[in-house]
């Protein structure tokens, strides 16, 4: 067996389905080889940023770390941004790099670069791999992109060793991961903690995505037993459903959530990860109840009381463990703060509005369907206003922030759910980064629906320049395609729409074809309203 083989066997019996990226002329060549025969698809994206962007989304649903390569050099450096990514947002992702042989690579200077020390800086792991260490290399690698928290890990693969004979390899891919159980000491202190409280409220973060078991259905009954109001971040959107009546917004850290928190004594919060707070101090006065599968070594914000350990678990045991007591809050405190929060961003435009936008989108796409949505002007509004029921529904990139996430990540959803909608929000400037992938969702027949929210800027920048006492902002407006034509060019349904009638009927022909081909409906749009819609959720 040749090392390429073995590399391939030992990811397809860790539960690798898909590989993404642009192959050099060294070891990737053979992976991809190896890999097809062993069951695992190659899908050829059109720049490796995407490939990442990919990669992360398999490693977000499924906990097998999603895997991407690239050749040596200029490849491995488009690796980088989607690679930063699954480091800020915790995703499980294994990156494979072409790298020259033993008799070259001190030798060598053109398209060199020095990979471990490109990636070190935000993946939990950057190695090579060699004749007498590969296949412990790779389960490590493995394993590491798999525990919390959990993220990137990259390994070097030498040009000169991938048809290297090797000797058979036993199990070394490890058990199953179980993680521990929180301390009895802790959860009963957490939960005196929690039945003190007249007026807790729970924040939920991304690390519930990480969690084990029923955690979805046990947060449900943890939620219901202690009549807790409850954030969820944007990461942690659907983790309890939008239309629950314990269920309120998005916790940003800013404007909308302060008539609910200035009224809390207690904050319970369950995976609040700090790469999801603003990057400003927790001044909020209320004691804290942390629940993760980590410590809260960060410390940006003060835990009084942690328990760490398996999410799922904890909660349960909480909701057990617990006597007779409720919160002092009332259920319809919760149905008149997401009442007043939707109220407050719209505001009435002469023409099609972002907010006409989602409201449309999320009428005509079924309750399971998958939405993506990228960064932007728009990303506050969708995150605000898009109504998620179902865990592990609603994809973003939060930490890092990235534009052009939105087309990549739909069509990895599409690839792991081909008989589920799928959807992506996208401004036309993140979407303009992302436009080759058209090719991709084409190529592979995948049928997701772009939604473009088109004007021909950098809105959010705009808004930016406008609060620094800019009045006439520069540098933000760009030249947009005939989209009609861009479509046609692709051979994919495509509708340019500028008013809400329009785009009902664009949005009503998308999600009922069955051709398999991607559909792009551009909804030009009035960004007037950004300003003050952005002054309501959060200071900029």
């Amino acid at each position: 067996m040749k090392m390429y083989q073995g590399v391939s066997k030992i990811l397809r019996g860790s539960g690798v389905g898909f590989m993404f990226g642009i192959p050099g002329g060294g070891s990737t060549v053979d992976l991809i080889n190896g890999a097809e025969d062993e069951g695992i698809q190659f899908i050829l994206t059109q720049h490796e940023s995407s490939a990442a962007i990919m990669a992360s989304v398999v490693g977000d649903v499924t906990g097998v770390p999603g895997v991407c390569l690239s050749t040596l050099g200029p490849g491995a450096l488009n690796l980088c941004n989607g690679l930063g990514h699954a480091w800020l947002d915790r995703s499980p992702v294994l990156a494979m790099t072409d790298r020259y042989g033993a008799e070259m690579v001190d030798l060598a200077y053109r398209q060199k670069i020095d990979h471990n020390d490109l990636f070190k800086p935000f993946t939990k792991l950057s190695a090579g791999l060699t004749k007498t260490n590969w296949s412990e290399m790779l389960a490590r690698g493995i394993r590491m992109a798999r525990m919390p928290r959990r993220g990137p890990v990259h390994l070097d693969f030498p040009n000169d060793l991938s048809k290297v004979e090797i000797a058979g390899f036993g199990n070394v891919m490890g058990p199953e991961e179980f993680l521990p159980e929180a301390n009895a000491k802790c959860v009963k202190l957490g939960l005196e903690k929690i039945g003190r409280a007249k007026r807790p409220v729970a924040i939920i973060g991304l690390g519930i995505n990480a969690a084990q078991s029923d955690v979805f259905g046990k947060l449900k009954s943890f939620v219901e037993r202690f009549n807790l109001p409850t954030f969820k971040t944007a990461k942690a959107k659907g983790s309890l459903p939008d239309n629950h009546p314990w269920s309120l917004g998005v916790f940003m850290g800013g404007n909308l959530e302060q008539s609910i928190i200035e009224q809390s004594d207690l904050i319970i919060a369950i995976g609040l990860d700090p790469v999801e707070l603003l990057p400003k101090k927790w001044d909020y006065p209320q004691p804290i109840v942390y629940i993760d599968t980590i410590p809260n070594i960060e410390e940006n914000y003060h835990a009084e009381i942690e328990l760490v350990g398996e999410i799922g678990s904890t909660l349960k045991r909480l909701h057990d463990e617990c006597t007779d007591t409720e919160s002092c809050w009332r259920i319809e405190e919760m149905s008149a703060y997401r009442e007043n929060t939707k109220e407050i961003l719209r505001f009435r435009v002469d023409g099609l509005s972002a907010v006409q936008i989602i409201d449309a989108t999320r009428e005509f796409t079924p309750e399971d369907a998958f939405l993506t949505v990228d960064v932007g002007a728009n990303k506050l509004l969708v995150i605000e206003l898009w109504d998620s029921f179902v865990p592990g529904r609603f994809f973003m990139s939060n930490g890092l922030a990235t534009m052009g996430y939105a087309i990549p990540s739909a069509l990895a959803l599409q690839l792991l759910h081909p008989d589920k909608k799928v959807v992506s929000l996208c401004g036309d400037g993140g979407f303009m980064m992302r436009l080759p992938e058209l090719a991709t969702a084409v190529q592979y027949r995948l049928p997701s629906v772009m939604v473009v929210f088109s004007d021909g800027r950098l809105s959010l920048i705009d808004v930016k320049q406008i609060k620094k006492g800019y009045s006439v902002p520069r540098g933000t407006g760009f030249a947009r395609p005939n989209f009609v034509d861009l479509g046609k060019s692709f051979g994919i349904p495509t509708w340019s729409v500028d008013t809400e009638e329009g785009l009902r009927d664009a949005l009503a022909a998308a999600m009922n074809s069955n051709d398999g081909l991607p559909k792009l409906i551009e909804a030009k749009i009035d960004c007037s309203p950004y300003n003050q819609q952005f002054d309501a959720v959060r200071e900029l």
